[in-house]
């Protein structure tokens, strides 16, 4: 089943001249993710959100065929009111520290773009950069399906040993403890109803291979 965001990055693919990767955040990264875009059916993007990693910087911002296909998308993509705009260093995203240690591989299977995602924790971390309604709500549905893919609930601890450690970029941090508080309400509301749902040994459960580290190319 295809979806706004797939739409999305197999537009990119076609146009890419050589073997490129992205890593994906925000709802599109869900919406990429073939375990979970079926049960996101009624969630909608018009974007897809990109983290370029410190030690890529300068290597994307050189890429000339990369910006050259991101322009060709658009200008395909224009009569659908899709686009990719939004391609972030990682310093100007709230994350772990150590989250490129967690990043998981997306079997899209496009023939030039490989398309990688943070770990959920991380997902949830970046939405602290704002913490509106519909923020909240993808958090709530990141939590049910960690838990019913993992066997077990991110709880509220977890996420606010995250935050604690995580990097807030400056336009965030007036908002930041107030969006962190809100986010980590919602899994301190919804933990007692994974948790009885689907158990919870604790974080040293067994890692799904889904959510353990990464084995593909580094960027």
């Amino acid at each position: 089943m295809k979806n706004e965001a797939w739409t999305i990055a197999e537009t990119l693919d076609r146009h890419l001249t050589e073997k490129t990767e992205i890593i994906v955040f925000g709802v599109a990264a869900l919406l990429l993710d073939n375990q979970f875009r079926e049960k996101l059916a009624g969630r909608k993007t018009n974007d897809i959100d990109i983290i370029v990693p410190a030690a890529r910087e300068l290597a994307v911002d050189s890429d000339r065929g990369f910006w050259q296909a991101i322009e060709s998308a658009n200008r395909e993509l224009a009569p659908l009111g899709y686009y990719i705009t939004h391609i972030f260093p990682e310093r100007e995203v709230v994350l772990t520290c150590e989250w490129q240690k967690h990043v998981v591989n997306l079997d899209c299977g496009f023939e030039k773009l490989i398309v990688r995602r943070p770990r959920l924790l991380d997902l949830i971390v970046s939405k602290m950069g704002r913490g509106d309604a519909r923020d909240l709500e993808d958090v709530r549905n990141m939590l049910r399906l960690h838990a019913a893919a993992a066997g077990r609930a991110i709880t509220s601890t977890e996420i606010e040993d995250a935050a604690r450690f995580c990097h807030v970029p400056e336009a965030y941090r007036e908002i930041f403890p107030a969006a962190r508080d809100n986010i980590v309400g919602v899994a301190r509301e919804l933990t007692p109803s994974l948790v009885q749902r689907h158990g919870d040994e604790g974080p040293q459960l067994r890692q799904s291979p889904w959510e353990g580290p990464s084995q593909g190319m580094r960027m």
